[in-house]
């Protein structure tokens, strides 16, 4: 009699394993992000715009008046993504903070799912299970959800670039995966350009994965080339249409600036503006063109401007070569560092909403030493998910090569959630097998990268700035004793800081106190260093005199 075949092993348990699994990591993480929307729904700090927040805020109030050109915001210097995103919602009703957060919290309650397939893919399931947890539970997401500014949907869409890539080393219709990922990293791009440096990341990732089979890799690379850019065409068409000088660049025109703002003789690898800066950063464009046209004598265009700017960087890391690498060497250390780096928003306001209530909920300081204690770890297995170690790389280089930011370095969790996962599984994995020498090694690096990111690099909060930026919060709110009071706390914090001066003085003439008003710009003006910004300044302080006068 003959045997009885036995039916082929199907796929169908596992992967309906691994949906079940996806279904509850995001209820999960959605429950969580919906109890901290229900907790600080109504808190004066959430429902308020911040400096960013506010300008992104205005921007999609252009937009939504003007049209998709939006001429009135003439060159871009400040990422448009995420104020087109702002206005595409207000045209179906979608405004507010209520509508527009709870929205955000429930994209952000995908990236843990999106790790959860990466690590199923590049490592294991206890790994990718942990790494969804790390990510679901990860604080300073909550708090980028619940802000109006582009760091959400940069994380979310970086989250799917690297599934898309990991996942399609194993799909039948390969092309697809890579259109979508290029169609990821270009809308990433459009709501910060130093997404773009992934782009050759997937070039690479693609001539490994792909080699050997020359056909269907041309095929992938021309789908990823297509889907990068197409989201890139309507601002490069709309800035052509608006700035013919400007050429058909990227979405904005400021990457000299912020190349400048990171690497020059003032700079500390942080947020710190030049001394010709005057104010915040809807004002920091503008003071770095007239600088730029100070210096050479003649007016320039955005594009000029931003080739001046990254030629003088350059001149910089050529006549003193010392300074400028130990600089970009300190903006490693700050990278890895616990402490958040200052930020257009106050370290209080981070500090509570990155909590759930009474709860702390995980931060930088425990994810990012554990992910670089598996990227250590895992460097023998560097073959095989190379592709993770070269995304956290690469932003580790853009803040180096940048200055460091809290948001900047944000989008490096996606990798480093997947790495602390993996080193705490495998530390686990060698205890239980009695490894105890493997498992003292990886106990030792895991020491070793928690001491590395507690060194006292990053300084205590800068409290004239902190003043200075509540300040044009409640100026912005129309409560102006109390942005007087905040203006006059910064400036006995830093009795020379010049924006402080400036808005005190401005505000106080609003409120009709020409004395207290005359007092303030005579004060900037001693401390400016621009000599047309001091000639504005003394012009407005005849104007007040010549009007007390009148009066």
């Amino acid at each position: 009699m003959a045997k009885k075949s036995r039916p082929a092993p199907s796929s169908a348990a596992p992967a309906r394993r691994a949906g079940a699994a996806e279904a509850w990591i995001f209820l999960a993480a959605l429950a969580l992000r919906l109890a901290h929307f229900a907790l600080y729904k109504d808190d004066f700090w959430l429902r308020t715009p911040l400096l960013d927040d506010n300008i992104f805020l205005s921007w999609a109030g252009t937009i939504h008046r003007e049209g998709w050109l939006a001429r009135g915001l003439g060159t871009f210097y400040l990422n448009p993504g995420y104020p087109y995103l702002l206005a595409a919602l207000g045209k179906i009703l979608i405004q507010g903070p209520e509508p527009i957060f709870a929205l955000q919290h429930i994209l952000g309650a995908l990236v843990p799912v999106f790790i959860f397939r990466i690590g199923l893919a590049v490592f294991d399931r206890p790994t990718a299970w942990t790494a969804a947890v790390i990510s679901g539970l990860y604080g300073p997401a909550f708090f980028f959800e619940s802000r109006y500014l582009g760091e959400l949907p940069i994380y979310v869409l970086n989250a799917a670039w690297l599934l898309c890539l990991t996942r399609q080393v194993s799909a039948p219709r390969r092309w697809r995966l890579w259109l979508l990922a290029g169609l990821c990293l270009g809308a990433s791009s459009v709501f910060r350009p130093t997404a773009l440096v992934l782009a050759p990341i997937s070039a690479l990732w693609a001539l490994w994965t792909l080699r050997r089979r020359w056909k269907e890799l041309s095929i992938c690379l021309a789908a990823f080339g297509l889907g990068a850019w197409l989201p890139l065409l309507p601002f490069q068409t709309r800035n052509h249409i608006v700035d013919p000088a400007s050429g058909w660049g990227l979405t904005t025109a400021s990457g000299g600036v912020s190349f400048y703002m990171g690497n020059n003789p003032e700079a500390d690898g942080l947020n710190k503006p030049a001394s010709f800066v005057h104010g915040g950063p809807g004002y920091q464009y503008q003071d770095y063109m007239a600088e730029a046209r100070r210096r050479t004598g003649r007016v320039l265009t955005s594009k000029e401007m931003d080739r001046y700017w990254i030629r003088q960087t350059l001149q910089w890391f050529a006549a003193q070569p010392r300074a400028a690498w130990g600089l970009v060497w300190r903006k490693v250390g700050y990278f890895w560092n616990h402490q958040e780096p200052p930020d257009n928003f106050f370290p209080s306001v981070f500090e509570r909403f990155t909590r759930l209530g009474p709860m702390p909920l995980l931060k930088w300081g425990w994810v990012a030493p554990l992910g670089l204690a598996g990227m250590l770890w895992g460097a023998g297995l560097c073959r095989r998910h190379w592709l993770l170690h070269v995304y956290v790389a690469a932003y580790l280089a853009l803040n180096a090569g940048f200055f460091v930011l809290s948001r900047y370095r944000f989008p490096a969790v996606i990798g480093l959630s997947l790495f602390a996962g993996f080193a705490l599984v495998r530390l686990q994995s060698l205890a239980a097998g009695r490894s105890w020498l493997k498992a003292g090694a990886l106990a030792l690096s895991l020491a070793a990268c928690f001491w590395i990111s507690r060194l006292p690099l990053i300084g205590s909060e800068d409290m004239a700035v902190t003043h200075y930026s509540m300040g044009v919060i409640y100026a912005n709110q129309g409560w102006k004793d109390k942005a007087v009071d905040e203006y006059q706390l910064s400036l006995q914090a830093d009795p020379g800081f010049v924006p402080s001066y400036l808005n005190l003085g401005l505000l106080q003439a609003e409120r009709g106190k020409a004395a207290e008003a005359i007092w303030s710009l005579e004060r900037a003006a001693e401390l400016e260093t621009n000599p047309e910004q001091i000639a504005r300044l003394r012009n407005a302080v005849g104007q007040l005199r010549a009007a007390a006068k009148a009066h």
